[in-house]
């Protein structure tokens, strides 16, 4: 089963994904935390699709929107590890996507967003998934 990482969106508003992309066949340095293997690069990834969820609809399970993700924008080949955005723990991250303040159109509801990774031939080839899901805070001049 598939976890999702809990977060909170705005209605109307862009919004920011950031994580920590690894393999235990990654080309990247070891992260230093046991168990996560090394970070991935931009070479190691030969595709990344996004969709989104409402997950409030009366079809949770068709996509609202399917953002775009650009590999040499979303995955950094040296991890950030400043805290300016991320706070969570000092080995940093190597993945960012930011969702256009079109895609969470209404407040009070549930979006799951869900990447799909796949890794290129020399790593196997290998897919795995990432969800971020959350309710849309109401925005009462939007």
């Amino acid at each position: 089963m598939l976890w999702p990482f809990a977060v909170i969106w705005s209605e109307d508003a862009t919004a920011t994904c950031l994580g920590r992309l690894t393999a235990r066949n990654g080309t990247g340095a070891a992260t230093g935390r046991a168990g996560e293997g090394k970070f991935l690069k931009q070479a190691d990834i030969s595709a990344i699709t996004c969709k989104v969820f409402d997950l409030d609809s009366a079809t949770p399970d068709t996509a609202v929107a399917t953002p775009a993700v650009t590999i040499s924008s979303a995955i950094l080949d040296a991890p950030d590890t400043t805290d300016v955005i991320w706070t969570v723990d000092s080995w940093g991250y190597n993945f960012i996507h930011d969702i256009a303040n079109t895609v969470f159109t209404e407040g009070n509801r549930r979006y799951r967003v869900e990447y799909t990774v796949t890794l290129s031939a020399g790593l196997g080839s290998a897919v795995f998934h990432g969800a971020y899901e959350g309710q849309a805070r109401a925005i009462r001049s939007s």
